[in-house]
């Protein structure tokens, strides 16, 4: 079976994908700051990883949220489209503007990647 698009083509999807990522984007790598620290300690830092072109994407979501009438209440789902490649991690902290968002996953691992999408908690 032969694959949707041959890699060139693949490659001229990505650059036009990356034509809408203007936005400068900075990346944070959650890092170990004591001996023996694990990433899941409390002891950690973040240090600059490098900063790329990005296009973030915010999106209201409607959440049943428990409230003085059990209403459904609306949150703001933030995903960041980043060029496909791009060193990003979960737990990695990212900087576009002056808002700060903590990465919660990434789509690094799919098969047919015409963008990198990167789903974000904070920001708001």
């Amino acid at each position: 079976m032969s694959p949707l698009l041959t890699a060139s083509e693949l490659s001229e999807v990505q650059k036009v994908a990356e034509l809408g990522m203007v936005t400068p984007v900075t990346i944070y790598r959650r890092t170990p700051v004591a001996p023996g620290a694990d990433y899941y300690d409390d002891r950690l830092t973040y240090v600059l990883l490098r900063t790329v072109n990005g296009w973030l994407h915010s999106q209201p979501t409607p959440v049943a949220g428990i409230d003085a009438d059990s209403s459904i209440v609306t949150t703001t789902t933030f995903r960041l489209f980043l060029p496909v490649g791009t060193d990003i991690l979960p737990g990695d902290r990212v900087v576009i503007g002056s808002r700060q968002f903590t990465v919660s996953d990434t789509t690094a691992e799919s098969t047919w990647p015409a963008l990198l999408a990167v789903s974000l908690r904070g920001g708001e």
